[in-house]
């Protein structure tokens, strides 16, 4: 009886194991990515654009050479989720320039586009604390939106530099 007990139980699990109703899906499964800010690097230097006018840093004397920034360039190198950046595509403009007397820092707000290497891009705003004495810059980026894998991106990232080039750290969030 034990035996017979026990090999109809087996049938069961069997019968019950084959069932195709239990596996059939009523969606599509969809794969999604988490909206979570992930890491991102990046490493970048200012290539200015020769042919833009300069921008008086407001504060200083406009008959001084050195109190004037290039208004518009592009930007270079490499970053995680982007690769290497298409310079020719990826303008960065300058919306201001000031001289902070109290903390005898210029204060630089720039607006622009990152195109990645696949063509994908998206859209920050920055603003950097450039020290007129040694060339040394902190700031942050704010990334906003953009085309392809970074449509509806966002993040933001803390940059550390020197002359026209630094390293950022940060996190970035992708839509979908």
């Amino acid at each position: 009886m034990k035996t017979l007990i026990s090999f109809c139980m087996f049938l069961m699990i069997m019968l019950l194991a084959c069932n195709k109703d239990q596996f059939v899906q009523e969606e599509p499964l969809m794969l999604k990515k988490a909206n979570v800010p992930v890491p991102m690097k990046a490493d970048f230097c200012f290539t200015p654009n020769m042919d833009a006018p300069l921008m008086l840093i407001v504060g200083l004397p406009a008959d001084q050479p050195t109190s004037y920034l290039p208004s518009a360039g592009w930007l270079s190198g490499h970053a995680t989720h982007s690769g290497k950046l298409q310079m020719m595509e990826s303008p960065m403009t300058a919306v201001s320039a000031n001289f902070d007397f109290e903390k005898m820092l210029v204060v630089w707000v720039t607006t622009g586009k990152n195109t990645a290497a696949n063509g994908d891009y998206y859209y920050y705003d920055a603003t950097s604390y450039s020290n007129p004495q040694d060339g040394s810059f902190t700031g942050e980026v704010v990334m906003r939106d953009g085309i392809g894998k970074f449509k509806g991106a966002t993040g933001t990232v803390q940059m550390v530099g020197q002359g026209t080039c630094w390293h950022a750290e940060g996190t970035i969030t992708f839509a979908r």
